[in-house]
């Protein structure tokens, strides 16, 4: 089988705090329409960085500066072996023009997936989203002292007390993003075994002193519990995953429970993606948290609309919703 040597640039905003990388899509060829970091083939004489160069200035008007090798990705196509070098990149002068492809995003990390990836390309996400910065995350870990006391001490008995009253006796809850731990200490205290994620490294340390045991280092895309557990409690987590990405977790998190479980979630009262500060919400209301719950595969059960439970926000609103695993 024929190999084919290429090179692709993975641009970022910044190369110190990746927080975008720019994807292309084909607008020839084979694999027309699908999404591809942007470079080309390495001609006779050049190495991997002057040809990536070269190919960025044809393909999209720009010099670019080429810092490190990410990986070498080899893959089969049908009918040849492709050996990709993959370097991070950025825009040293001009602007990114769309010269021979036919559309391009600037993808956060929790978009990385939103696209169609050629699979070669694709092979290099779980890289490509080790080193980016994700803004919501970021933030958790920029301010842990401050939400950590902000929020151990909110009032969230009587969503936990409904929540608790569909669970068996000492059963097993998923605190899927338990933030400062408050929630996961209150189910441990009333007997349940608790198994707790969150995303940011400064919250897992603090919730983790809290309870006297361990928080997993997870976020939702990495969930992959099989009838584990008797619920799931998501309280102002799921609303930091991207609306279109919501379906697939929700479903995810139905896999996780065991036949009957319930899953408890709150989004702030709202209708799509709303930008606050550097933080991306996804935001629901108590019609739209419905289509979301059942989709998944969940019967709603309760379906309120409250107010905020921390001291000198009560005029926030916020949408709660607890859904029971439907029976197939």
């Amino acid at each position: 089988m024929k190999t084919v040597n290429v090179v692709a640039a993975i641009i970022c905003d910044d190369y110190k705090r990746k927080t975008k990388i720019f994807a292309t899509q084909r607008g020839y060829g084979d694999y027309k329409d699908g999404w591809e970091f942007p470079g080309g083939k390495i001609e006779e004489g050049e190495t991997p960085e002057e040809a990536l160069v070269r190919e960025i200035r044809e393909e999209l008007g720009a010099e670019i500066e080429v810092h490190d090798l990410i990986d070498v990705i080899d893959y089969d196509y049908e009918t040849f072996h492709l050996h990709m070098n993959c370097y991070w990149a950025t825009v040293a002068e001009g602007k990114l023009q769309l010269l021979e492809h036919e559309a391009a995003k600037w993808l956060e990390v929790n978009d990385l997936r939103s696209v169609d990836w050629l699979p070669a390309d694709l092979a290099l996400l779980p890289k490509i989203a080790e080193a980016m910065v994700d803004k919501n995350v970021e933030y958790y870990d920029m301010n842990a002292d401050s939400f950590f006391a902000g929020s151990v001490n909110a009032d969230m008995s009587y969503e936990r007390d409904r929540f608790i009253a569909l669970l068996s006796e000492h059963g097993h809850v998923l605190d899927a993003g338990c933030g400062s731990g408050r929630d996961s200490k209150a189910f441990l205290e009333a007997g349940f075994f608790v198994t707790a994620f969150d995303a940011s490294e400064e919250m897992r340390k603090r919730a983790s002193e809290y309870l006297g045991q361990e928080v997993l280092d997870m976020r939702f895309e990495d969930i992959d519990f099989h009838n584990e557990f008797d619920g799931v409690w998501a309280c102002a987590s799921l609303l930091h995953v991207p609306v279109d990405q919501l379906p697939e977790t929700m479903k995810k998190l139905n896999v996780s429970l065991k036949s009957g479980g319930v899953i408890y979630a709150s989004f702030k009262y709202g209708d799509g993606t709303k930008m606050r500060g550097d933080r991306r919400f996804s935001d629901f209301n108590e019609k739209s948290i419905v289509k979301l719950f059942e989709d998944a595969g969940f019967e709603i059960l309760f379906n309120e609309v409250g107010t905020d439970n921390r001291p000198g926000r009560e005029d926030e609103m916020w949408v709660n919703a607890i859904g029971k695993k439907k029976l197939i």
